[in-house]
C-alpha cells in the first residue's frame, strides 16, 4: 500500500466520507514533494547514464589506442 492510500484509509476511519480541505490539502502538499522529488531523480538518472556512455566510450577510445 502507498503512502496516499494509507492516508486515504487513515482519512476514512471515523471520519466522514468526503475528506476534510485541511487533509486535501497536506495531501496535495505531500503529492507535489513526491512529484519534485521524483524529477530530481530523473535528472539524477540521466545524469548518472550520460556518465556511464562517457565511461565506455573513453574505454573503447583507450582499447582502439592499445591496438
Amino acid at each position: 500500500m502507498n503512502r496516499f492510500e494509507a492516508a486515504m484509509r487513515k482519512m476514512v476511519r471515523g471520519k466522514p466520507v468526503a475528506p476534510q480541505s485541511a487533509d486535501i490539502a497536506r495531501l496535495e502538499a505531500e503529492i507535489a514533494r513526491l512529484r519534485a522529488e521524483i524529477d530530481e531523480l530523473r535528472v539524477d538518472s540521466r545524469r548518472i547514464a550520460e556518465l556511464y556512455d562517457l565511461v565506455f566510450e573513453r574505454l573503447a577510445e583507450q582499447q582502439r589506442d592499445d591496438r
